[in-house]
């Protein structure tokens, strides 16, 4: 399973282990991955494997005597072409494909009954019943409307004789004319209401059977999956052994599905397992993008929170992780008069404070200056730099903050963009974006497009310079979604090259996100005047 570097190649060995959540890749990391590619690429078979995309992964790990020898291990997440088990790719946790095992055989109860569920919703039986509770209940409306129709004019008639009759035995001939019509309206009714009942009662017999045999699937699914996280047994550094469903449980949580089946925990689950040090480790894409999520091929990608989150926790405990630099730079303040402070944000310095307790701009200027009033108005992405207006009074807060809401804030934003990608670009090229976003639940924070409940998302662009290490774009962002531009940037439907230094969506080459706010114009809340503001990138 250990595949050896080529010969000649040595780089120095890292310090600390990749923290899978955040890391820009280690070059054994990334020597391991185009090696890999290499295989796949030369191989027919693995070609058509990996052709419609996947998510591999590689771990370069030391072995042999006093770990001496260095080499690397691959994985795929989930299954590939059908199969769990691939030659030279580290084994799955748990083999769920073994034939006439316990999860196939249990897997085709819950299909049969799939079936028999999709046959009972699609049966004659019950679209003939449908069928005939439809036309009572609409031959009831049209016959007690009809009846009632009849009743009215029969009515009319029967006023009219009375204004003009005398004889009381008239009259009571009337009446009866009148209660024998209202008990008509009653026969009617109670008919059609009989027949009524009596088709809703067969239709919710067979839908309560169709919920029985839906609530038996989940409890059978619902069962399996427990079953399955109780079989996935995961190692760490300690020669400990945990399965996937006490360590999520531990947290009160249920594992989501397919947890434990991501290439990282089955790499360090390989690597603990058979008495191997790991040393660095990375994800990356291989194969057509997908429509929704941004994953471009060769581009590494953090491992996903959800699923991976607790699991890589407790499998990487005892080792030293090594933690990308947070703030690049210091703040500083760029305007301040008696309304507001316009200041510089650092890339990885928070807008206000939050969960990791690191100092926020805000906390920074009420430090700075003294002014314990000041109040934010608008917020950046912890990782994008540039200019950021706060307000010094409530007054001047709502004045600003309105103008956010109405949308007649305009900014601008300079980035570099990643020189490989899927498209190819022109100095002077422009155009706009739009591209619906929703968040990706599965992989927060990250953001995935999403035409069908995502929200409009629209950038304006304008490529101003190509260079070696990268693309030098302006985007006038019309919208604010989160993470609009590093999606729009990213994602094969918009530019098809990811910003530089975007770790969430495949830019890692460099220590920081290159995207920095270098522009904002509004209405000054002291009255009618227009400010621009401009503070530009270094990178």
């Amino acid at each position: 399973m250990i595949h050896p570097y080529p010969e000649g190649f040595s780089y120095p060995l890292p310090d600390s282990f990749t923290d899978p959540f955040r890391y820009s890749p280690h070059p054994l990391v990334t020597q391991a991955g185009a090696l890999l590619m290499e295989k796949i690429r030369n191989s027919t078979a693995l070609s058509a494997i990996f052709k419609e995309g996947k998510m591999l992964g590689v771990l370069a790990v030391a072995h042999g005597e006093d770990f001496k020898d260095i080499g690397y291990l691959i994985a795929f997440s989930g299954n590939a072409g059908n199969m769990s088990m691939i030659d030279g790719f580290v084994p799955p946790i748990y083999d769920l494909l073994t034939p006439d095992g316990y999860f196939k055989t249990k897997e085709a109860e819950i299909s049969a009954l799939n079936e028999d569920i999709a046959a009972a919703e699609s049966s004659s039986d019950l679209a003939l019943i449908r069928k005939k509770l439809a036309d009572a209940e609409a031959g009831m409306i049209s016959e007690v409307t009809q009846q009632k129709a009849r009743m009215a004019i029969l009515k009319a008639e029967r006023d009219q004789i009375r204004s003009k009759a005398t004889e009381e035995s008239r009259n009571s001939e009337l009446i009866r004319q009148s209660q024998h019509e209202k008990a008509e309206l009653r026969r009617i009714k109670a008919y059609w209401e009989g027949t009524i009942s009596g088709l809703k009662d067969r239709l919710g017999q067979h839908l309560e059977m169709i919920s029985d045999m839906k609530r038996r699937r989940k409890e059978m699914s619902d069962a399996l999956q427990e079953w399955i996280f109780r079989q996935y047994i995961v190692h760490n550094s300690l020669g400990e052994s945990r399965s996937v469903f006490d360590i999520f449980g531990d947290s009160g949580l249920t594992p989501p599905g397919g947890t434990g089946e991501c290439a990282a925990p089955k790499l360090l689950n390989y690597a603990f397992r058979n008495g191997l040090k790991p040393l660095a480790m990375g994800e990356f894409w291989y194969g057509e993008s997908p429509c929704t999520a941004v994953r471009t091929e060769g581009h590494f990608y953090p491992s996903c929170t959800s699923k991976c989150g607790p699991l890589l926790t407790y499998m990487l405990q005892g080792v030293h992780l090594m933690k990308v630099e947070n703030i690049h730079g210091n703040p500083d303040i760029l305007h301040e008069d008696d309304d507001i402070i316009a200041a510089y944000k650092p890339s990885g310095m928070p807008s206000v404070p939050g969960l990791n307790c690191s100092q926020s701009l805000l906390e920074w200027l009420v430090a700075e200056t003294g002014c314990n009033t000041v109040e934010s108005v608008h917020r950046l992405d912890m990782d994008t730099s540039g200019i950021m207006i706060f307000a010094k009074s409530p007054a001047a807060g709502r004045h600003i903050r309105k103008q956010f809401e109405d949308h007649t804030v305009r900014k601008a934003y300079r980035a570099l963009l990643s020189a490989s990608g899927t498209k190819s670009m022109n100095i002077g090229e422009n155009g706009t974006i739009s591209i619906p976003l929703s968040p990706d639940y599965d992989e927060r924070p990250r953001q995935k497009v999403d035409f069908k409940q995502g929200k409009e998302a629209v950038t304006g662009y304008r490529v101003d310079e190509i260079k070696e290490d990268g693309i030098l774009v302006t985007f006038w962002p019309h919208t604010g979604r989160t993470h609009q531009l590093r999606v729009h940037a990213a994602h094969h439907l918009g530019l098809g090259h990811p910003i530089v230094g975007d770790l969430l969506y495949g830019g890692n080459s460099a220590s920081r996100l290159c995207l920095h706010a270098y522009e904002i114009t509004f209405i000054h809340p002291s009255g009618e005047q227009e400010v621009t503001l401009r503070h530009h990138p270094t990178f």
